[in-house]
C-alpha cells in the first residue's frame, strides 16, 4: 500500500512538472513567425534577388500585425492547426490592394502575392533575420 502511495505521488509530481514546463513554453517562447524576415520577390528564378522586409510584430489568437514591403498588414490571419503554420494577409499602396498567403516550413517562409488590378502573381521566399 505504501509503495502504491509513493508511486501515485511521484506520477502526480511528474505530471505537475510537465504541465508547468508546457505552460512556461507557451508563454515564454515567442511564435517563430514573430520578428523580421527578408523576403525575396524576384520576378523569375533567373533574376537577381529583390528583397523586401516582412515584419511580424504581434500575434493574438489567429491574427497578427506587422508590415510588408513598407505597408501595414491588414487582415493578418494565421492557422496553426496543420503541420505547417499558414498565413494570409493584405497590403495596399496608393493604387492597388495586394493579397498574400504563405506558410512556414523548416524555418523558411514560402508564399505568393496576387494583385488583380496589375494582373500579376508572384511567388516569394523568406528567411528570418
Amino acid at each position: 500500500m505504501k509503495k502504491q502511495y509513493v508511486l501515485a505521488l511521484l506520477i502526480s509530481m511528474c505530471i505537475t512538472i510537465i504541465s508547468a514546463q508546457e505552460a512556461d513554453m507557451a508563454t515564454s517562447s515567442p511564435n517563430p513567425l514573430i520578428g523580421e524576415w527578408t523576403i525575396d520577390l524576384r520576378p523569375t528564378p533567373e533574376s537577381e534577388g529583390y528583397y523586401q522586409k516582412f515584419v511580424v510584430t504581434a500575434i493574438e489568437g489567429n491574427t497578427f500585425t506587422g508590415t510588408f514591403y513598407g505597408s501595414p498588414i491588414e487582415n493578418g490571419l494565421i492557422n496553426q492547426n496543420w503541420d505547417k503554420l499558414y498565413v494570409a494577409f493584405t497590403t495596399s499602396d496608393a493604387s492597388n490592394d495586394y493579397y498574400h498567403s504563405g506558410y512556414l516550413e523548416n524555418g523558411s517562409l514560402k508564399g505568393i502575392s496576387y494583385c488583380p488590378n496589375r494582373a500579376f502573381t508572384a511567388p516569394w521566399t523568406g528567411v528570418k533575420q
